[in-house]
């Protein structure tokens, strides 16, 4: 394949499912957007770099404890997204207030969708979080529910 021509999702499956997974690999590094997994429980699967940018725990101080980036008085939003995800809904949410590994508040526009297995029962969660603290724009949410569809579908192939 070459690299300087764009890449389509079915040249991707066409190349294997290593060239897939090296490619899907690049993605989550390279994602200015946070790109977080966890499992039916909320505990952390997946922390890209910009997730450790973006909500100041690192990749090590995130995995496999339950999302830190919740607070307290949010846990309850928290289980009934999970639910909705958990039940098969794909979804965006323009705004959702977290907070920092500081303790410093967050605005976060997410769209999550849920991981299917093979067999499509579901094992997982994945979320794709943009800071919006300060701005946005209506592109910023589409090109984010556009990345979210592209991870999921990459993670089915891979």
């Amino acid at each position: 394949m070459s690299v300087d021509r764009p890449i389509s999702f079915a040249a991707v499956e066409e190349t294997g499912r290593t060239s897939a997974s090296r490619i899907l690999a690049t993605l989550l590094e390279a994602s200015p957007l946070a790109i977080v997994t966890f499992d039916p429980e909320g505990v952390v699967t997946m922390w890209n770099p910009a997730a450790e940018r973006i909500f100041g725990w690192s990749e090590n101080e995130a995995l496999g404890t339950r999302l830190p980036f919740v607070p307290a008085e949010k846990q309850e939003e928290f289980r009934t997204l999970l639910r909705r995800a958990l039940r098969g809904e794909a979804f965006t949410e323009p705004e959702l207030h977290r907070r920092r590994a500081d303790g410093s508040p967050i605005v976060v526009s997410v769209s999550t969708t849920p991981l299917r297995r093979p067999d499509g029962t579901i094992f997982g969660v994945l979320s794709v979080l943009l800071d919006v603290t300060e701005n946005r724009t209506d592109g910023d949410e589409e090109a984010m529910r556009l990345l979210a569809r592209k991870v999921r579908e990459a993670l089915d192939s891979a």
